[in-house]
């Protein structure tokens, strides 16, 4: 699964270095349209996944995933907003704290021993509160710093993001039913290509220094929710198998849903922030996972 990471890393930095050598900027409507193709091959596969009559649910993780998701991620997402200097990295780091769920919390609460199935339960219920909750968060912590955005955009985002994806994929599951090592390998070839796409068409846009930057935003808010977790699990008498089923929801954020909605709404440039922070959350959280499986934390 580390692999995939590689592989998205490597898609930014092909695209970044080949969008620096050649002129592209007569192309960026012909972009336009390919990113919006590539957004929703990414995220559709794994909407064949979703099954709303198999939910199994600990009401203790249950609570701990909701605090962390939308109390302290909220809170987090408006100090951002306030500390971070850089316009565009702080309005995107804002809106990617607001939707809880990593797409590879299964890979994490895997290899750490966590409860899956439960862990799934809560991601369905988690990642969907996130969605009707999305707008209404967003605008309230950016009218409040006096930052105007469209939000009629980004609920036509989300709706094109989202519902229609699980619409047809709830339909077509009916009919199709491929393996998770099918979709997985769909999602991730799509978002292969999205990436490198993104960093292509933005080559002129994207200062490696901003990596440099970012981190300290990014691996604070990772390394704090993980923090904030174990307390509330040891507060709550939340046991181990249980705690590991949510952590990975609230510490991680599902960047390509993100990256999808602000390249939709508004430009594709916001979505290389949303990328930095994937890769420093997958480094964080793998290396937590491995931690806990090792029992060295």
């Amino acid at each position: 699964m580390t692999s995939k990471t590689y592989f998205v890393f490597l898609s930014a930095i092909f695209g970044y270095l080949l969008g620096r050598i050649v002129e592209l900027g007569q192309y960026q409507q012909v972009f336009s349209y390919i990113i919006t193709i590539l957004v929703f091959t990414t995220i559709f596969p794994s909407m064949l996944l979703f099954r709303f009559e198999r939910l199994k649910i600990s009401k203790k993780p249950l609570m701990a995933s909701l605090l962390i998701n939308f109390v302290f991620s909220p809170l987090y997402a408006f100090l951002m907003l306030k500390l971070v200097g850089d316009e565009i990295m702080s309005l995107s780091l804002t809106s990617l704290l607001l939707m809880p769920v990593p797409s590879m919390n299964a890979m994490y609460v895997l290899i750490s021993g966590g409860a899956l199935e439960l862990s799934v339960s809560l991601m369905t219920l988690n990642f969907f509160l996130g969605v009707i909750l999305y707008p209404g968060l967003l605008s309230l912590i950016t009218g409040l710093h006096g930052i105007h955005m469209d939000i009629s955009q980004v609920v036509r985002s989300l709706l094109v993001v989202i519902a229609l994806p699980v619409i047809l994929g709830q339909m077509l599951r009916k009919f199709v039913t491929p393996s998770r090592g099918v979709i997985s390998r769909l999602t991730e070839i799509s978002l292969n290509a999205l990436v490198f796409t993104i960093f292509l068409s933005k080559a002129e846009f994207v200062h490696p220094s901003s990596f440099i930057i970012q981190m300290p935003y990014s691996a604070s808010f990772i390394l704090s929710a993980i923090l904030l977790s174990e307390i509330i699990s040891k507060i709550m008498k939340i046991p181990k198998e249980e705690h590991l089923s949510y952590v990975f929801i609230g510490a991680g954020k599902n960047n390509s849903t993100v990256i999808a909605i602000l390249t939709l709404s508004l430009s594709p440039i916001y979505a290389v922030y949303v990328m930095f922070h994937q890769f420093i959350q997958i480094f964080i959280l793998l290396m937590y996972a491995k931690a806990k499986a090792e029992k060295i934390i």
